[in-house]
């Protein structure tokens, strides 16, 4: 299927391509405000922008129809409502149907999803399940509230808020020992950049990466764990090649791609000396390197350093979403009534300047908007709630709507739902709940759908 949709997007490229010619022009203009900067120029990065560290190939601008939010998604429709099997780390019951929607759904995917989760940050198993019982216990506060004891009403606002994070890929939870938020921002490992070792290295993450999806589909444990293994002796690797690159300092591709390893692997310490050593000074553009120094300063929860960072980097590179959805998080976080009409300001930016034809990106407007959304949610306004929820449904390509797999659509309209209730307009939830309902095969999927939507629990609750 892969391999049509691609040979599709060239046909239809070399096709429209003298018809559009000043518009990838423009396209280009706008990304890169010096064309002596475009990475395919230059044997060495000259700029630390979004456009050139990742650079996106014609066939994949989306004006030509195939536009995806990313591969964080796999982990935000999620429906399959499990509970951890014998031997499993410790997890707020009902948060593991996002682990096992990112193994593949089904049973016995609860602990591979943690562990994939896990990986995401330099960690197995049980750091995924810290992950995720540590975001429903920063939602709410802190305390002893377990996810087992919530209301129904607290138990959908905590799985909408993992489903914000597996759109934005902005984790944060309530770290036991300071009892302060704690983020982890998933980062794109950037490909063809760096040493002959480095791109080598990053070949080899992405191919084991591929793998373990496939190995997931088959539920092979054995060759998974196997396939974990080797994903952290590449860590191990990257930590190595990092280490030496760190006493030399002569490569600054090598030391921004080897630090987001770094980042993605919880090694904080490496990743903060490998983007101290960029030199800037000579640089045409450094939005993307700010967008890392913001990380660097929330690891040490300085956050007042982290918005400063964040502001240059959306001043340097408006048509990037990355640092807005972080900006986002962050003061929805601090406080979301104080703070509200600046994340609404942020939105806007964000709907007028966001172009995913500038640079690959994981991430689109469906990821602003429900994070939003899921944060008026948490606050009971659930008008405004509603109101972002269906402009985050509105900004679904037809592929994800229509054509491909439909658990994220249906997530979405199923916390739009949810927002409809609690606005009291039963009836107009009830008939869109039931949409979703008719749209939906498997019977343990539309199970899993009635356990989150709330006129289903109170009407249980209720006979």
């Amino acid at each position: 299927m892969k391999k049509i949709i691609f040979s599709l997007a060239i046909a239809i490229h070399l096709i429209i391509l003298p018809l559009n010619a000043n518009m990838l022009d423009e396209t280009i203009k706008y990304c890169y405000s010096d064309k002596n900067i475009m990475p395919w120029n230059n044997k060495h990065l000259k700029s630390l922008d979004f456009a050139t560290i990742y650079p996106k190939p014609l066939y994949q601008k989306s004006y030509f129809g195939y536009t995806v939010t990313g591969i964080v998604i796999v982990g935000a429709g999620a429906f399959t409502y499990l509970t951890a099997g014998a031997g499993a780390p410790v997890a707020a019951t009902g948060v593991s149907w996002f682990s096992s929607t990112v193994a593949g759904g089904g049973a016995g995917s609860y602990m591979a999803g943690l562990s994939t989760i896990g990986s995401w940050f330099g960690g197995n198993a049980v750091l995924g399940a810290s992950i995720l019982n540590g975001i429903s216990i920063g939602i709410l506060g802190g305390g002893t509230t377990t996810f087992a004891t919530m209301s129904i009403l607290s138990k959908v606002g905590v799985m909408a808020s993992i489903t914000a994070s597996g759109l934005d890929g902005v984790f944060y939870f309530s770290n036991v020992e300071t009892h302060n938020l704690e983020y982890k921002v998933k980062i794109t490992i950037p490909k063809d950049l760096g040493s002959a070792s480095t791109r080598t290295l990053v070949d080899n993450i992405y191919e084991v990466d591929e793998n373990i999806a496939e190995v997931y589909k088959d539920k092979n444990e054995t060759t998974l764990i196997a396939l974990f293994q080797k994903k952290e002796e590449y860590y191990n690797e990257a930590n190595t090649l990092l280490g030496q690159e760190l006493v030399r300092s002569d490569n600054q591709e090598d030391l921004i791609v080897l630090g987001i390893i770094a980042w993605n692997n919880n090694n904080i310490d490496l990743f903060n000396k490998a983007i101290s050593k960029i030199k800037i000074s000579k640089l045409q553009n450094t939005g993307f390197i700010n967008y890392l120094y913001a990380l660097g300063a929330l690891s040490e929860e300085d956050i007042n350093s982290a918005l400063v960072y964040l502001d240059r980097s959306i001043k340097r590179n408006e048509y990037a979403i990355e640092p807005v959805l972080l900006y986002i998080n962050i003061l929805g976080n601090t406080n979301f009534i104080k703070n509200e009409s600046k994340i609404k300001i942020l939105v806007e930016h964000a709907t007028k300047n966001f172009d995913s034809d500038c640079y690959a990106t994981g991430h689109s407007l469906v990821s602003a908007y429900y994070r939003f959304a899921t944060f008026y949610f948490m606050n009971k306004q659930y008008s405004n709630a509603e109101k972002y929820y269906e402009k985050a449904y509105s900004k679904l390509s037809i592929f994800q709507k229509y054509l491909f797999t439909k658990q994220l659509k249906n997530t979405i309209l199923l916390s739009k739902a949810n927002a409809i209730y609690k606005q009291g307009n039963t009836t107009t939830a009830n008939i869109l709940y039931n949409s979703i309902i008719n749209d939906v095969e498997s019977e343990e999927e539309r199970n899993a759908l009635a356990n989150q939507y709330l006129g289903y629990n109170n009407e249980k609750n209720n006979n």
